[in-house]
């Protein structure tokens, strides 16, 4: 049983974006419990099940990753502070002071600052500050921010619809290819990779990844045709 699958499907659930429509978190409720109690369920079953869901989660995700940035930058410190330990958050203070920002916590510069304890700390604390963060922000969006937080889930579902062109492209190259059947299992599983960035099954869809794959693809078909007709010419050669 896919266990990891449905775990992280369950997580997906678990953490929707704000005004996520009531409708899909049921339909999405319901899938998650036949995949939970289907002991004989495939792998690609659940994945597929995740994946057709992500389509719908992304837009919503990717808006409240923005309106969540926003906060961090403006707002960071403030929730930040408040956690931290008084020794550590003079320590904090000092390390500002020597240039230091809050946005490099996430990277690996503090480390030659804070001591072993202090980091075990501090990933505490910012686990702890990203949770309250993410409380605050999306009940500034469901009473302030509505209008732009949904006017935001639109254009990112134009870049969706965008998207799924460009793997209508990658099935018709595929469905096109007859000499390489290397090349067409090449372009499923990028589409199945990019899929999954949709639903937290692999790393965040990349747009621009998306966009150039085609052409990729293109230029590798020519590349194995190309090599093709060098292993003909030789093929040849040697009849001779």
């Amino acid at each position: 049983m896919p266990q990891s699958t449905i775990s992280i499907f369950r997580h997906l659930y678990q953490h929707l974006p704000p005004l996520f429509p009531k409708e899909k978190k049921e339909e999405m409720k319901n899938a998650l419990e036949q995949l939970e109690n289907n002991k004989e369920v495939e792998r690609e079953q659940a994945e597929d099940t995740a994946v057709s869901f992500g389509y719908e989660v992304w837009p919503y995700n990717q808006a409240f990753k923005e309106f969540l940035a926003i906060n961090e930058g403006k707002m960071g410190d403030h929730f930040f502070l408040p956690l931290l330990s008084p020794d550590l958050r003079e320590k904090y203070e000092d390390f500002l002071e020597m240039g230091g920002s809050f946005k490099e916590l996430h990277s690996g510069r503090p480390a030659d600052f804070f001591e072993s304890s202090e980091r075990v700390e501090l990933c505490k604390v910012l686990v702890e500050m990203e949770i309250k963060l993410k409380e605050y922000t999306a009940n500034q969006i469901v009473l302030k921010l509505k209008d732009k937080y949904f006017k935001r889930v639109d254009e990112f579902v134009e870049i969706l619809n965008n998207i799924k062109k460009e793997f209508e492209k990658l099935e018709s190259l595929a469905e096109g290819e007859q000499e390489h059947p290397v090349l067409v299992q090449e372009i499923k599983s990028k589409i199945r990779s990019f899929e999954e960035g949709l639903c937290l099954l692999g790393p965040d869809l990349d747009y621009s990844a998306v966009c150039q794959s085609n052409d990729f693809f293109v230029d590798r078909q020519v590349h194995l045709n190309n090599l093709k007709g060098i292993q003909l010419v030789k093929d040849i050669d040697i009849l001779k």
